[in-house]
């Protein structure tokens, strides 16, 4: 037991200083970068002096009519004003609810009236998690993303 438990602390300190190392060059939200959902790449620079909402999403997920609804809701009501932005990050690591390529995300998300910027698919949590939310984790918490449809802001 003892051996597991050093293993598992031994892998737990290697993975957090990868984490720390990848982070290192970046100071704020704005150095970040990620693909959109077509594969292009955004700038968080463009962000600066706005507002964004980062949220992963899933189209399989209980909870995903409710929550497209009222992603889509916002967007219509904030989007003139050229200050807020929507990132929907898809994300498939919670409970297998977005197992779809990119492009039927896009077609899925299209059917709610979804024309926030939709990303690519990530991972939000673990060692391959995108450093978008490694950075979001580390800035502002939590640890852990605990199911689709979290926000960071």
């Amino acid at each position: 037991m003892l051996q597991n438990c050093a293993t598992s602390c031994e892998a737990a300190e290697k993975h957090a200083l990868a984490d720390a190392k990848e982070l290192e060059s970046i100071h704020s939200f704005f150095d970040l970068s990620a693909y959109d959902i077509h594969g292009s790449l955004i700038q968080f620079s463009k962000f600066k002096d706005q507002v964004t909402i980062i949220v992963n999403v899933a189209s399989q997920c209980g909870f995903t009519d409710s929550h497209y609804k009222q992603l889509v809701q916002l967007w219509s009501q904030v989007k003139h004003t050229g200050k807020i932005n929507i990132l929907a990050f898809p994300c498939n690591q919670f409970g297998g609810q977005e197992p779809e390529s990119n492009e039927n995300i896009h077609e899925f998300a299209l059917g709610y009236g979804v024309d926030f910027q939709m990303m690519s698919k990530i991972k939000v949590n673990g060692a391959q998690a995108s450093p978008v939310y490694k950075y979001l984790k580390k800035v502002a918490g939590p640890s852990n993303i605990g199911w689709n449809f979290a926000t960071v802001s």
